[in-house]
Parts: structure tokens; C-alpha cells; sequence
């Protein structure tokens, strides 16, 4: 008998195989677990001849982006090991209409399929195709209105104060809005853990500590040593812990996203530069200087290059070239004994970084000594807490009014502040109403009531972005102690300690070529002057900005009212028309 002649009955069949993908959405009305997606995505194999040779599961993910081990289904099938993918519905593929566009068309562009187990559609044919665009565009925009769901609730919760989700934080106490042992609501708050609360102050306190500042991935192990774990029971890591620090969280801070920032957060891995930080409702574990000396000091590290934070020499990370304004490097001097040995002293002299690395054709020749630059700064400190220096003579009664800067920059801080919350709490109201009441706003008035609480918001923030620079603005007097303290133990500080030390004294020390009468450049190291820029004066090589007039063409929130009449130095006079 042949193979032709054999009943169909006793022909061994071959199945196709496929791959079931089991996705379980975040959203808790979605979701449908594992097991009966398994069962369901079985049952279709039986009726269509297929079988499930491998089984890739994403438990409580979101559908909104790509990054799941769906990836990895794609892949297998681009490989040719299995027919397509077999999934319980079209949305558990996803909800992202791009991503769904893009990745469906790499596995159907080697012959894959996509198949759905509840939803019987022939994906071959025009109408079928037609049907499972449709299934996906209606899943993309259950999505876009969820997603708006959400937004409302986060805006809410940050008009009370609270962060946008709700989960505990580390060094707080989370008394959540349903109190699962009474079953009954209470008010949501943080509280400061007695215990916990003030490790993270103490975190805080070692980063930024004066002399022997530590770095996160020493936290990282000191807390790990400790026992001290996350709130999801895992280790500490220096990005989970830079994090939690940049949050001010631990500071009474909440950080928001931009509203007007279309980049969705979720997919810039949280890199994206457009967040702001309010005052929270919850318990602050660190005072305000505290953070200020953080946020300082992590700007200080983030602008000083990876090998300049390990410091070798009193000046590391400080030294630049005045001409081109960049970096320095060191060079190692060498020279040969009386009995032929050579010896090489590394670090001896600076050179200028940009010309060394562009073969000498770029910026000019600069040389000098480590050893008298050092000096140079010494003598400079010495200067600065030398008795008297800061005795002057006595002002000259002035009609013009004495302004303290900074006590002005914080009074006007306090008070955009409480216009901003006042807003997001005017906002939330008429979202509330206009979600109750629909019948009350003709067409088009919530929108533009929306759009004009938004646009306030947004005017108030970047008023504000611009008031930090100024709260910031140290004055001379604020390093009178430190300076006085570290000229007195500069002998018996080592080098670590001298460069932390320094570092917050001066903004940097600058080698500036001298010229003679003539305006030619003086060559060799008698020409190179050391300059000091220390950080209560003005920055010199930053451009300065221009306050145009006492009254009017002003950029709003660049300057504060008071200088307008404190400073006609800055003062550009607009030519009559």
C-alpha cells in the first residue's frame, strides 16, 4: 500500500509550531491571568493544528511599550524556529500603535503571523487585515484614555501634595487611603520612620561632608552593610540610589514632569530634563541647606571630568587655560643621573589639554609648574584670611535703596509658589465640575478655562527656574570662617582634603597668558599669571545679562524689581525712535 492509499485517518499530521506570548496588564480591570490565557491560546492550538513549543510570559506590564520580552518572541520567529506568535488577544501584543506597526511588519515581512486565540481572524486576507487594524486601534485607544484617566488622578493627587502614585517611600511611614485592617478610608499621608527617617538625613550629610565626601557607590554599601534594603526588598545600586536622592523626596519635594513636555516619560528611562520640583505635603528628613549643599555638590561632580574626581593633586579639577577656556593636563618632567639612571616625576607642569591633543596647531603654548601654581593659590588664600582684609571703609549715606538679593529671591519663591498651588488646585476643581456638572460649560469653555489655568502654571515655573540661580548666589561673608579655618590648617590638611576644601572656595584657577607693552604675549612660564576666581564674585567669563532699562523691555522673570534700580551698571540705553 502507498502513502497516496493510506486513509487519512491513520496520516500523522505535522503541527505548526508557535510561540504563546502571556502578557498581564498593570490596569487592574485587564487583568486576566496567566491561566486562562494559557488555556485559551492550548485550545486554539488543538483546533488549528498547531502546537505551543515555547511559552514567554510578561506579568503586570504594560502594553504601552516594547520593552518586554515580547522582543524576544519576535526574535525567535525572525529566526525561522517557529511559525508566529499566539497570543489570548490582539492587545496583548501591545497598545502602542507605532510599536505595533513596526513590530508586526518584522514578523509578517519573513512570513510570520500573529495570531489571536479568542479573536478568529484571517490576518491573510484584505478584510481580515482590515479587522485586526481595527482590533489594535481600538486597543491603542483604550489606552490613550486610560492614560488620561491616570493623568487626572496624578494631577489631583498633586494638588494635595501627595506624589503621583502612591507607594512607600524610603524613610517614611505610607499610611495609604484604605486602611485594609479597619477596611475603612483614612486620609493618605507620609510619616517620617523613626528609625529610617534619619539614616537618609545621615546620607545626605555624608555625600556632601566637607573634607571626605563619599560617593554613591559607598552609600551603596554602607546601607547594604547595614541591612538597609528598597522598598521592593532589593539591594541598593548606585543608579537606584542616585535617584532617590535627586527625587527631594527626603526633602519635603515633589518631583513633576512638565505637562506641556510631550516626550512621555516612561520612554526617555526618565533622562528627560523638562521636571520641576514643588513642596509636598509629607514631613521633611533633610532641612532646606542641607539639600542646597547636595544639589551644589552634584552639580559640582556632574561638571567635573570622571578622572578629575580621584584627586592626585591640590588642584585637580580646577585648573583651566585662559585663552581657550578649557582644560589642563599635566606633563612628566624626566631627567638623567650622574650615573645614567632616568627618573620621571609625573604632574610636573601644566600644559594646555587642546593644543597638547591637536598636535600644537590649536590655542597657544602654555607651561608652567605645578609647584607655582600651587603656590600662586596658597599665597591667594593667605591674602583672603589676612587680618584686616575684610575691614572697609565706611559706606557713604545713599539715597538708593540696599537690597538683599537673595531674601527678595526667596520672598518671591514663596510666593509663586502658593500662586502655583493655588492654580493646581483651581485646575483640579473645575476638572472635578466639569466631570460632575458637563451640562454647565458650552462648547469649547472648558478648554479654554483648562488652557489658561495650564498657561499660568507654565509662566509660574519658569519664574521660578530662573529665582534658583538667584537664592543660590553666595556672598563673601558666608565664607569668612572657612576661609580664616582652612588658611590656619593648610599644613596639616593632605591633598584630598585641600582640593575638597577649595573646591568650595574658588569656581576655578585660570593661567592667562601676560602681555608686554606692546600687546605681545610674554613667552615661557614668566608669562603665565594665575588667576583666582573665587565663587562669592561674579563669574567672569560667564556673559553677563542685560537689564534693558528701569521700566519696560525686560525679560519677565530674568530680573527681580529691585534691580532694576539697584544696578544701572547693567542698564542699556534703547536709542530714541
Amino acid at each position: 500500500m502507498t502513502t497516496a492509499q493510506i486513509p487519512a485517518t491513520f496520516r500523522t499530521k505535522q503541527l505548526t509550531p508557535y510561540v504563546g506570548y502571556i502578557r498581564v496588564s498593570t490596569w487592574k480591570e485587564e487583568k486576566i491571568s496567566p491561566e486562562l490565557q494559557r488555556s485559551a491560546i492550548l485550545d486554539w492550538a488543538k483546533r488549528n493544528g498547531a502546537e505551543i513549543t515555547e511559552w514567554i510570559e510578561d506579568l503586570d506590564t504594560t502594553g504601552r511599550n516594547f520593552k518586554r520580552k515580547i522582543m524576544r518572541a519576535i526574535e525567535i520567529v525572525e529566526k525561522g524556529r517557529e511559525k508566529g506568535i499566539a497570543v489570548w488577544r490582539y492587545s496583548r501584543f501591545g497598545r502602542d500603535r507605532a510599536g505595533n506597526a513596526i513590530n508586526l511588519a518584522r514578523v509578517e515581512s519573513i512570513g510570520g503571523q500573529l495570531v489571536s486565540a479568542t479573536e478568529p481572524v484571517d490576518a491573510t486576507t484584505a478584510i481580515g487585515r482590515f479587522q485586526r487594524g481595527m482590533i489594535l486601534e481600538f486597543a491603542a485607544f483604550e489606552s490613550d484614555r486610560i492614560g488620561e484617566a491616570w493623568a487626572e488622578t496624578h494631577q489631583h493627587r498633586r494638588a494635595q501634595g501627595l506624589p503621583a502614585t502612591g507607594r512607600p517611600r524610603f524613610g517614611y511611614i505610607w499610611h495609604r487611603r484604605w486602611n485594609p485592617r479597619t477596611e475603612t478610608l483614612q486620609e493618605e499621608k507620609y510619616e517620617p520612620h523613626p528609625e529610617v527617617g534619619p539614616i537618609v538625613a545621615e546620607l545626605y550629610r555624608r555625600y556632601t561632608h566637607a573634607t571626605k565626601p563619599q560617593g554613591f557607590s559607598v552609600l551603596c554599601g554602607w546601607l547594604n552593610s547595614l541591612g538597609y534594603r528598597t522598598t521592593r526588598g532589593t539591594l541598593w545600586s548606585t543608579p537606584t540610589l542616585t535617584r532617590y536622592m535627586d527625587s527631594g523626596f527626603a526633602a519635603g519635594l515633589l518631583r513633576i514632569h512638565d505637562d506641556e513636555c510631550k516626550c512621555n516619560g516612561r520612554k526617555t528611562n526618565g533622562t528627560c530634563p523638562n521636571y520641576f520640583l514643588v513642596q509636598g505635603a509629607h514631613e521633611e528628613l533633610v532641612d532646606w541647606d542641607l539639600w542646597q549643599k547636595y544639589r551644589a555638590r552634584r552639580k559640582e561632580v556632574q561638571n567635573t571630568p570622571p578622572r578629575a574626581r580621584n584627586t592626585l593633586y591640590e588642584l585637580t579639577g580646577l585648573v583651566r587655560h585662559g585663552t581657550c577656556r578649557r582644560g589642563t593636563s599635566m606633563t612628566t618632567a624626566r631627567w638623567k643621573t650622574t650615573d645614567g639612571a632616568w627618573i620621571n616625576k609625573p604632574g610636573y607642569a601644566y600644559r594646555c589639554t587642546q593644543r597638547a591633543q591637536s598636535g600644537g596647531t590649536t590655542c597657544e603654548a602654555l607651561w608652567i609648574t605645578r609647584t607655582e601654581v600651587e603656590r600662586e593659590v596658597e599665597d591667594w588664600l593667605k591674602r583672603e584670611a589676612a587680618p584686616g582684609i575684610d575691614a572697609a571703609p565706611p559706606a557713604e549715606d545713599t539715597d538708593e535703596p540696599q537690597v538683599d538679593e537673595r531674601a527678595v529671591a526667596k520672598q518671591a519663591r514663596a510666593r509663586l509658589q502658593a500662586e502655583y498651588e493655588s492654580a493646581e488646585a483651581a485646575l483640579t476643581r473645575l476638572i472635578m465640575d466639569a466631570n460632575d456638572h458637563p451640562e454647565k460649560y458650552p462648547p469649547g469653555a472648558f478648554e479654554r478655562a483648562r488652557d489658561t489655568y495650564l498657561e499660568r502654571q507654565a509662566n509660574i515655573k519658569r519664574q521660578l527656574e530662573k529665582l534658583v540661580d538667584v537664592e543660590e548666589t553666595p556672598k563673601r561673608s558666608d565664607f569668612e570662617r572657612l576661609i580664616v579655618g582652612v588658611a590656619e590648617e593648610w599644613k596639616t590638611l593632605t591633598t584630598t582634603e585641600r582640593n575638597a576644601m577649595l573646591k568650595q572656595l574658588i569656581r576655578r584657577v585660570a593661567l592667562v597668558r601676560r602681555k608686554d607693552e606692546n600687546g605681545e604675549p610674554i613667552p615661557g612660564a614668566e608669562g603665565v599669571e594665575v588667576r583666582v576666581h573665587p565663587l562669592w564674585e561674579p563669574d567672569p567669563w560667564e556673559p553677563a545679562p542685560i537689564c534693558r532699562g528701569p521700566f519696560g523691555t525686560v525679560t519677565p522673570g530674568l530680573w527681580l524689581s529691585a534691580e532694576l534700580w539697584t544696578r544701572p551698571d547693567t542698564w542699556e540705553q534703547i536709542p530714541p525712535r
